[in-house]
């Protein structure tokens, strides 16, 4: 998966399987179609596209900490994560939290992210509790499992808990004159008679791009 795609990698548990050979400071700057995160349109019924980068570093340790932003239509989202990811015997693992915040939206969160992976396997795990903005708290759970063969992936996606909905998500990647590219299909399966739907109702292809660099 693309390095820019940090916040979509630690939250669906995919860092365990994505633990860089050169630990240190990087950042990466992109743009997408549409901002889609876990089968949800964040931008709102296809508003239009997102620009996003962010900062990382990562020790030899397998200690991570970075921050992650993108822009939404009259809206910024950043988010800040930290965790620890390692390898044994082929078995990566990661345990790590996250917080996603908004400059105007009030509707910050954070959640506990774990992650592991085998081969061309990932399996994540994450636990959270929303504030909906009217002083209600939502507790959650979010489960994906994803296979990867030579750039094309494949994911599902499920909310469990007080949050309903999954979604299928198909997509490829490559990198070409040091650029990544990425394709998407993304199909939830939205639940009407779900009182609480975190995925949306129509399916979408999205595109991006980005470039990241390492100091």
């Amino acid at each position: 998966m693309m390095k820019p795609m940090v916040k979509a990698l630690i939250a669906s548990g995919l860092m365990a399987a994505s633990v860089s050979a050169t630990a240190g400071l990087s950042a990466n700057i992109g743009a997408m179609s549409d901002y889609w995160f876990r089968g949800l349109d964040q931008s709102g019924s296809g508003q239009g596209a997102s620009m996003m980068g962010g900062v990382d570093y990562e020790h030899d340790s397998g200690v991570y900490v970075g921050t992650w932003l993108a822009t939404l239509p009259n809206d910024v989202e950043y988010d800040i994560y930290a965790g620890y990811a390692n390898e044994v015997s082929g078995l990566g693992y990661s345990v790590g939290v996250t917080g996603y915040y908004y400059d105007e939206a009030d509707f910050d969160y954070e959640e506990i992210n774990l992650g592991l992976s085998y081969g061309p396997l990932s399996l994540g795990y994450n636990v959270g509790v929303n504030d909906d903005g009217a002083g209600n708290e939502v507790d959650y759970t979010f489960t994906s499992l994803t296979a990867e063969y030579e750039g094309a992936y494949v994911t599902y996606g499920v909310y469990g808990d007080e949050v309903d909905g999954e979604y299928f998500e198909l997509g490829y990647g490559l990198t070409y004159e040091g650029l990544d590219f990425n394709v998407a299909a993304i199909l939830p399966d939205d639940d009407a008679s779900a009182t609480n739907n975190w995925v949306s109702s129509s399916n979408t292809v999205t595109l991006s791009i980005s470039k990241g660099f390492d100091f």
